[in-house]
């Protein structure tokens, strides 16, 4: 260090003093994006709704229980910052009016998990493009809307776009979605898109199955919930690895759905596997630690 400061011997202290902090040993900062979320920062939305008119499916409830549990028990996050909207409670105007209270309560930077699981398909997307489609979510309603195109129209069911919008308002700075639907990832483009990112929010989405997948559920659990949350329960560090785990159970037990549907007869063409798909260029999964 003295060598170094002796060519510069001559001149103005203010050069010496260039050197000294240029020299001097740099304190590394840690990345923001490799620090881990402190569960008292995290929220939760739990969202599930089986309408009547398709009874044939009950998974609903008891999965949202099930993912509640699982967040107060294993991942931490205190009860009171959990709110859930079940079947009649799941209405499109009651999960807008949610919300809208988050907005004013959500304290700014924290962290919000939206879990959703009910019934998708695809519908036109509201961009108008040629062969385009979107998510659509069926929320609660007493009897069958007439269309799908009706539904959304007049409000009934939530787009992948409105809930984008919905999203954008928060104050929240990271956001993770996970979609335990059919179709669930025919939303990516509208919630998190892959090119980019929104500069006030990072937004991240696990989604069950793919556009034009079907996301397999019996009479008591969906498969991708069970096994997302049972691989969380098992001593996964990360919810990254926590998916991983459940990515593969579900696709392999998908596909074992799929071959016995079709020697039972009970399909006469291809079954569609179902591959759970995260999107997540910031890396919000790897840094929310299951508890031990």
């Amino acid at each position: 260090m003295a060598e170094a400061f002796a060519w510069l011997g001559g001149g103005s202290a203010r050069w010496v003093l260039a050197a000294a902090i240029f020299l001097a040993p740099h304190t590394a900062l840690a990345d923001p994006e490799s620090v881990p979320i402190d569960p008292a920062s995290i929220y939760v939305l739990a969202i599930g709704t089986c309408p009547p008119w398709r009874d044939r499916i009950k998974v609903c409830a008891p999965s949202v229980a099930q993912f509640v549990e699982t967040a107060e028990k294993v991942m931490g996050i205190s009860p009171d910052r959990i709110t859930t909207l079940i079947d009649e409670d799941a209405s499109a105007p009651a999960v807008r009016a949610t919300f809208s209270k988050l907005q004013e309560t959500l304290p700014r930077g924290s962290t919000l998990i939206v879990y959703y699981i009910g019934h998708g398909m695809l519908v036109p997307a509201e961009s108008g493009g040629e062969d385009e489609a979107e998510e659509a979510f069926i929320l609660w309603s007493s009897s069958a809307p007439f269309a799908a195109v009706q539904a959304v129209h007049s409000g009934i069911w939530m787009t992948g776009s409105e809930l984008s919008r919905l999203v954008d308002d928060l104050p929240a700075k990271d956001i993770l979605i996970i979609l335990d639907t059919c179709e669930a990832s025919g939303a990516d483009d509208e919630i998190a898109p892959k090119s980019a990112q929104l500069a006030r929010q990072e937004v991240t989405l696990i989604a069950s199955a793919r556009a034009h997948e079907i996301a397999f559920a019996d009479l008591i659990s969906a498969a991708f919930t069970r096994n997302f949350l049972a691989a969380i329960r098992s001593g996964a560090p990360t919810l990254h690895d926590a998916f991983q785990k459940a990515q593969k159970e579900t696709s392999a037990e998908a596909m074992l759905r799929c071959e016995a549907a079709v020697t039972s007869g009970a399909l006469d063409e291809a079954c569609t596997p179902q591959d759970p798909e995260l999107i997540d260029p910031s890396g919000l999964t790897k840094r929310i630690s299951i508890k031990r």
